[in-house]
């Protein structure tokens, strides 16, 4: 925990962060065991306003509290001195009262000046460029100069030795991940890696390497006149996926070169690609689709999780669902499949048929066990399209008593309601004695 007058935690007790009483988190990949601490307690897009830190239930200690990057550098290198001083107060209100803060990034919030550069749009293999101004945050050599930029200002302007977490994504929703149906109107037929700079390296992101297969798209039989085998198009995803940890671990490399030295979290939606799925898509060189789109969003959670634990110190997964669709699924079957079990990490990768009855929490789960890597975890928060939501989704209720639980028993060192504002407006219905209660059980 980092409280005030402490030094900053070493990365490699990233647990340590978020709950005192757990035991150090594994440096690197390898198998692990989730740890079955009492989780930490808090909430998501905190304002740290007085009257609501006042009004807090009690054992909610944990607020993330969310920069935006178009505000705070809304003209190239310079810092909006009014906003820096804004997030600082707000940061300090929280740390005043005792309760410790994650900054969320703001990433995927880039200012026009960030939009209007070169080759800044991200495009898919048809050269759309995403209807929701999406930048290139994995491939652009631009825009990543300008994301490193803005990161050294974030951390100068907020007290980042008392921080225990800054979020970093790179998706418009802020999350691990290429583009999702939010670029594309909708669709999940977008594979966004067709730019100059990720097909011919021209404008590439350090630390990025361009495309094994120019120009091919996925899904082509033939490339260069010859024909493409699994082995090309396991390759090509193996580059696309992996694009997103060596873009991630960029960004955290920004940070520690800033000064900031605790963990990282990574949000992770979803549940990625199962390990069978994907053989299946590389044997028909990726002319599939994948359950919630997950294939050409690049997420591969099995393959990835481990290498960001590798490359990223201090990395820690934040499961962005608990209690969503998936999850109400799977505890309808019989027999219910919605709960972790300690066999999970190896079961992941040994093509157990139930695996596709998995929710999502707990295929991520078990990844980020598998990789050593801890977790902690929000609820989707109002049903409804922006979170994901179906017609199986909890109600607001329903999702904070199953996702408590759902915390506990997936070992996450700490649970963060989504959001803030739903304890304390009418929106939801709950109400700060809510939470306590169900932090009780």
């Amino acid at each position: 925990m980092t409280t005030p007058g402490r030094p900053p935690l070493r990365a490699l007790v990233v647990l340590l962060a978020l709950v005192a009483s757990c035991g150090a988190a594994p440096a690197g990949p390898g198998p692990a065991v989730p740890a079955r601490a009492e989780p930490a307690w808090g909430v998501v897009d905190s304002t740290c306003a007085p009257e609501r830190l006042a009004a807090r239930p009690a054992r909610v200690d944990v607020a993330v509290v969310e920069a935006h990057w178009d505000r705070l550098e809304p003209t190239a290198d310079a810092t909006d001195a009014g906003y820096a001083a804004g997030l600082r107060a707000t940061v300090q209100r929280c740390l005043d009262a005792g309760v410790r803060v994650v900054l969320g990034s703001g990433l995927q919030y880039p200012p026009a000046w960030v939009r209007a550069l070169p080759d800044a749009a991200v495009r898919d293999q048809a050269g759309r460029t995403p209807t929701n101004g999406a930048v290139d945050t994995v491939f652009s050599a631009a825009v990543a100069d300008a994301a490193d930029g803005y990161l050294r200002r974030l951390v100068a302007a907020v007290p980042a030795d008392r921080l225990v977490g800054i979020r970093v994504g790179t998706s418009t929703a802020g999350e691990f991940g290429h583009p999702g149906p939010e670029a594309s109107g909708g669709a999940f037929d977008s594979w966004w890696a067709f730019g100059p700079a990720p097909q011919h390296g021209q404008g590439l992101a350090p630390g990025q390497v361009p495309s094994p297969l120019p120009d091919w798209i996925p899904g082509q039989r033939t490339w260069q006149g010859r024909a493409v085998t699994p082995a090309d198009a396991r390759a090509w995803f193996d580059w696309y996926s992996g694009a997103l940890v060596r873009a991630v671990a960029d960004r955290a490399r920004s940070l520690r070169e800033a000064g900031y030295r605790g963990p990282v979290h990574v949000p992770a939606a979803g549940r990625g690609v199962l390990p069978a799925a994907l053989d299946a898509a590389v044997a028909v060189v990726l002319d599939t689709a994948v359950r919630d789109g997950a294939l050409r969003r690049g997420l591969d959670y099995v393959g990835d999780l481990p290498a960001l634990a590798a490359t990223v110190p201090g990395a820690v997964v934040d499961i962005t669902g608990l209690d969503d669709a998936t999850a109400v699924r799977a505890r309808r079957l019989s027999p219910p499949q919605d709960r972790c079990t300690p066999g999970d990490a190896a079961r992941l990768v040994g093509g157990d048929p139930s695996l596709d009855d998995w929710p999502n929490q707990r295929v991520t789960a078990a990844a980020a066990a598998r990789a050593g890597l801890p977790t902690v975890g929000e609820n989707p928060g109002p049903p409804g399209p922006t979170t994901g939501g179906t017609a199986d989704s909890d109600s607001e209720a329903d999702q904070l008593r199953y996702a408590v639980s759902y915390a506990r028993g997936c070992g996450l060192s700490a649970f963060l309601l989504a959001f803030e504002d739903d304890l304390y407006t009418d929106r939801s219905g709950l109400t700060p004695a809510d939470y306590e209660a169900a932090i009780r059980g």
